[in-house]
């Protein structure tokens, strides 16, 4: 078998595999679950904002002041 036999051959295993998995995932997990963790998401959202800002924490280091050749 070539390359690209062997890849479609993996590619369709995949596939199969993630459909099979999405197919007992539906059937496995209750719908009051899966309900629950959209609407925490959805809070948790809701609660983070969208632009934290510049904090002195996310600053560079700076090595000189260490020592360090910044080159």
């Amino acid at each position: 078998m070539n390359a690209a036999g062997r890849l479609g051959a993996y590619a369709t295993g995949l596939a199969v595999i993630f459909a099979a998995s999405f197919a007992a995932a539906g059937a496995v997990v209750p719908e009051e679950t899966v309900a629950d963790w959209t609407q925490q998401a959805q809070e948790a959202v809701k609660n983070h904002p969208a632009d934290p800002g510049h904090t002195p924490a996310q600053d560079p280091a700076d090595t000189a002041a260490d020592g360090h050749d910044d080159h």
